[in-house]
């Protein structure tokens, strides 16, 4: 492996042979799962290339190195999405690279504001293909979220793709790889990235956010879906409060009599500026029925449970409601999600209205149904005994 420290050792030596073999692509494009670590292995790789010694090694000691670390190198471009030019400031940009390059695991965020990559970015990127080498082995640009290309700047972007210079490497990143263009695709070479293990996510916590409270570790990586993007933010929240006010939400769901109830719950959360907070609901509605859904299905697997310190309660749900249409709720939950991160929806509260909606419409049926069956069993029971 040329960097053991970034993981993914199968994708490694598949470089590493085609380096070897002078036969790396002018362009990759990292896809998988968020928080795989995919812009950490991009940026690893254009020290590989700009870096190494004969043996395939990086040479960490080079002023190359260095300044490739701190994303300053005059041959490497790092692009992320950002809001429109006249909704941010320059050092908030600045800032925002300098935290990536902190911490490459970490996202690039701008709260509040819609982020996307513009025609005069890709534009930029085509201008600085032309220039010679400053110092570099090859020039390295790397697109980091490249599904949020608009149109025309991926359409401009396929132009590099298909006449790049000979000094010129693209790496695309992306999350959601049904959204990149099919041109774009068939002109790049394809690596699949895989979730990265609950031990790798613990050494690279403890490389880039120092001491950590290593008795809950393993349960926010967990709760986190073993995203390590997602690992570090919850890191810097109370998670476990917000858990517990989705679960109380979901009690409200099945339990509540007046509509004024369920809107204590969901007013706070959906009037909320950044939406962050709506977005945590959703999650871990979503991993609250992953679980059961997991346990519908596989049943005797619970260590594989996201919500492990909660197995008892999941069981307990679960026997209320065993023919309930779990998969149908995670579904309108990812649903509900989607919306939210449409910037045309200007409502969160109306959309985790309707899915209060549904999900009781889906819940609570059947768990009076159950419930009051259980009520009349036990009642005859305790007549028969009784006689």
């Amino acid at each position: 492996m040329f960097d053991p420290e970034i993981g993914h050792p199968e994708i490694q030596e598949k470089i590493l042979t085609a380096f070897h073999q002078n036969r790396l692509p002018h362009a990759y494009l990292f896809y998988g799962p968020e928080g795989s670590g995919k812009d950490a292995f991009a940026i690893a790789l254009t020290q590989f290339i700009n870096c190494s010694a004969n043996e395939g090694q990086i040479d960490r000691e080079s002023s190359q190195f260095q300044k490739i670390s701190s994303l300053q190198h005059p041959d490497v471009k790092f692009i992320f999405p950002t809001p429109a030019k006249t909704n941010v400031k320059e050092d908030e940009l600045q800032e925002a690279l300098q935290e990536k390059a902190r911490n490459p695991y970490r996202g690039v965020a701008f709260p509040g504001k819609n982020t996307f990559i513009g025609i005069d970015t890709i534009r930029e990127l085509k201008q600085e293909a032309r220039y010679k080498l400053y110092e570099g082995r090859k020039k390295v640009f790397i697109i980091s979220e490249a599904d949020k290309m608009r149109v025309e700047a991926a359409n401009a972007l396929l132009k590099l793709l298909e006449e790049p210079p000979d000094n010129l490497m693209l790496v695309l990143t992306t999350s959601n790889i049904h959204k990149i263009l099919p041109t774009i695709k068939s002109r790049c070479q394809l690596i699949r990235f895989g979730q990265l293990t609950e031990e790798e996510i613990q050494t690279l916590i403890s490389r880039h956010a120092g001491s950590v409270e290593t008795a809950i570790l393993p349960l926010i990586i967990r709760l986190s879906g073993y995203n390590i993007k997602r690992t570090f933010e919850f890191l810097e929240q109370d998670v476990l409060s917000v858990r517990d006010q989705a679960v109380e939400l979901l009690r409200k769901i099945v339990l509540i009599h007046r509509a004024q109830e369920l809107m204590q719950v969901i007013e706070p959360v959906a009037g909320q500026k950044d939406r962050e907070g709506a977005r945590l609901l959703l999650w871990f509605l979503l991993l609250w029925f992953q679980d059961i859904l997991h346990l519908q299905k596989m049943a005797g697997e619970e260590q594989r449970l996201f919500n492990q310190d909660k197995k008892d309660v999941l069981v307990k749900f679960l026997s209320f409601t065993p023919d309930a249409d779990i998969a149908g709720i995670v579904w309108d939950i990812e649903a509900a999600m989607q919306s939210l991160e449409d910037p045309r929806n200007y409502n969160p509260l109306l959309i985790l209205t309707t899915l209060a909606i549904k999900l009781n419409k889906k819940i609570r049926k059947l768990f009076y149904f159950l419930y009051f069956i259980f009520i009349w069993f036990d009642f005859f029971k305790n007549i028969f005994c009784c006689h």
